[in-house]
């Protein structure tokens, strides 16, 4: 299942930051992200539905 990284703002805008084929990948950008110590909110959802199936 592919999975989603999202980020909401200080002023509660919410984006999408990237999708990633395994939930492995999208924890690697997570991590890269939250390096920073922003402010920012950072969550992974899982999309329910295969790339391929699409």
């Amino acid at each position: 299942m592919p999975f989603e990284l999202w980020r909401q703002d200080d002023n509660g805008h919410r984006f999408l930051v990237g999708r990633h084929p395994t939930l492995d990948d999208a924890e690697r950008q997570l991590a890269e992200l939250t390096r920073a110590h922003h402010k920012q909110s950072y969550w992974i959802i899982e999309t329910g539905m295969d790339e391929d199936r699409k």
